[in-house]
């Protein structure tokens, strides 16, 4: 039983990652993936883990996501476009790839993400931020300025 628990978490862990039940199943250890992810237990475990993931979503964290997708290298999806025989994927940083084509002559075309998009993006929530910071600057100022005391009252 405890085994099964664990192979249990095990699954939802990855399936979480990769959102496929065969391949979090073979990893997991499991047989069959759509059967474990129809059990009672790990449908139950799987909702805990999503809603525990979400409050663990800062803005700080798209952010942060945001400005490595802008502003981050790319040499290993050059690498895995001019080596693609040699490359390891395993080992390689693919977040700035949108789209991977093999084509007809084995070659492999990489479509990047749009950088300018994401320094829009990224532009957008920045500038959220001040504007929440001057409302609240201007929201105590006002407040103190409404005391006694205040601007007028010198």
């Amino acid at each position: 039983m405890e085994k099964l628990k664990g192979q249990a978490e095990a699954f939802c862990r990855k399936y979480l990652q990769c959102m496929d039940p065969d391949q979090a199943a073979a990893m997991a250890g499991c047989a069959d993936g759509y059967a474990v992810l129809e059990t009672k237990m790990v449908r139950r475990r799987l909702e805990r883990m999503r809603e525990a993931a979400a409050g663990q979503v800062h803005r700080e964290d798209v952010v942060r996501r945001l400005a490595q997708l802008a502003f981050g290298r790319v040499n290993d999806a050059a690498r895995l476009a001019l080596h693609s025989e040699e490359a390891d994927l395993e080992t390689l940083d693919l977040s700035a790839v949108a789209e991977l084509k093999v084509t007809d002559k084995g070659g492999v075309e990489v479509k990047l993400i749009d950088r300018i998009r994401a320094l829009e993006a990224l532009y957008g929530l920045l500038s959220e931020e001040k504007a929440e910071g001057a409302g609240e600057l201007y929201r105590v100022l006002t407040e103190a300025a409404g005391e006694e005391g205040g601007w007028d009252d010198g």
